[in-house]
């Protein structure tokens, strides 16, 4: 539908940030420029900008889960709840080497997190090593209330870690434990501390060290308490409204009008690579169903399995890229993730309103992030669903 091509044109608050974007140089932390790498990430940007469906491009980022398993309980986390998703995974070293033999060379960063704990693969250390050497910049996020020691952290730092983000919800435990169940406070401080030694032994400046705290009604008045902990522990802080199942628990919260997370078109499905541990590729990190998946490598090398560049070009990656020119509606399209998603839903709505002569100023989103959030819960499979709904009637 040309109609779109054009709406995207027309629309000056956006069509300038992408004129914008174009020529601006790479952002990721701590990666090495090669004349490859910035190929490619300005071909990204100008598939994007097509829109495309076949690319010619690799990804620039990739998010590769390092485990699936979770060893707290957080109860608004797909994890944590019990969500039936990804079976507690573990990357092996061998499926990631494959996948940084096929995408490294291209690849700006690498992130080790998705809906897993990453410090329970006893490779994650390795496996940073490895794209360090390549140049490629890292970064996980932790609850880091797990086993740790000082070498532990002196081969953390050694690895070339560029971001380490460790998500504490409280400066207490009363209040810490109140969303990650099972966690122990004094212990992620003080794995936090054994970071920040190890750098000034090491003489390093990385990782950073970002303290991520997601702000709910049992925490809210704890917010400044935990920054001037953070700022005493040498940590970058980071607050943000936590997202729950079901309704928001913050109804005073509305959508931000002219929110720009909904009025500049998805960047994933052209430009970051989201895959699991067993070999699923994903359309982005929302994801949690395997059902919701876009294909598949072989996690375990087996012959004649798909590549990752097979994967990323295949009919469910292009169908998806293709939803923000056209939608005709068939069960098939109703069936896909990104179909109904709604940072498309609203893109979409966005257009329309645009193409009336509306100003963008004039327009609010039909979602916030949490409702963002539970459009991926209402993926769950039926059965699933089921078993859940069984579970809580006992």
């Amino acid at each position: 539908m040309p109609g779109w091509s054009r709406a995207l044109r027309e629309m000056v608050d956006v069509g300038s940030s992408l004129a914008r974007e174009l020529p601006r140089p790479p952002a990721f932390e701590g990666a090495t420029p090669t004349l490859r790498r910035i190929l490619n990430l300005y071909r990204i940007r100008l598939e994007w900008y097509r829109r495309a469906t076949v690319l010619r491009s690799s990804p620039a980022k990739l998010c590769i889960e390092a485990s699936s398993a979770c060893n707290l309980s957080c109860p608004h986390c797909f994890t944590g709840a019990g969500e039936i998703g990804r079976h507690g995974a573990t990357l092996s070293l061998a499926f990631y080497r494959r996948v940084l033999a096929e995408l490294g060379d291209s690849l700006w960063q690498i992130e080790f997190h998705n809906w897993g704990e990453p410090l329970l693969n006893k490779q994650l250390v390795t496996m940073i090593a490895e794209a360090t050497a390549r140049g490629i910049s890292t970064v996980f996020c932790t609850n880091f209330s797990v086993p740790f020691d000082a070498r532990s952290a002196e081969a953390l730092v050694s690895a070339g870690l560029k971001i380490l983000g460790v998500s504490i919800d409280g400066s207490r435990q009363e209040i810490y434990e109140q969303y990650r169940v099972h966690g122990k406070l004094d212990l992620v401080l003080r794995n936090c501390r054994l970071v920040a030694d190890a750098k000034h032994r090491l003489g390093c400046s990385t990782p950073r060290m970002n303290w991520t705290y997601h702000v709910f009604p049992h925490n809210v008045d704890d917010v400044e308490a935990a920054h001037a902990l953070a700022t005493e522990l040498g940590m970058d802080f980071h607050a943000s409204r936590g997202r729950v199942f079901g309704s928001d628990w913050d109804p005073e919260e509305k959508r931000v009008p002219h929110d720009p997370v909904a009025t500049i078109p998805c960047f994933t499905l052209w430009h970051t690579a989201v895959v699991y541990a067993d070999g699923s590729v994903a359309p982005c990190r929302g994801s949690f169903y395997p059902d919701d998946d876009l294909g598949r490598m072989s996690a375990d090398g087996r012959p004649g399995a798909m590549s990752f560049g097979e994967v990323w070009n295949g009919d469910r990656f292009q169908l998806a890229r293709r939803f923000f020119t056209q939608r005709s509606g068939t069960a098939a399209e109703q069936n896909h993730i990104c179909f109904s998603c709604p940072y498309l839903v609203d893109w979409h709505a966005f257009a329309g309103h645009v193409l009336a002569r509306r100003t963008a100023e004039t327009w609010t989103p039909r979602f916030n992030s949490n409702d963002r959030y539970n459009y991926f819960l209402s993926r769950r499979p039926k059965e699933a669903a089921k078993r859940v709904a069984a579970a809580g009637s006992r």
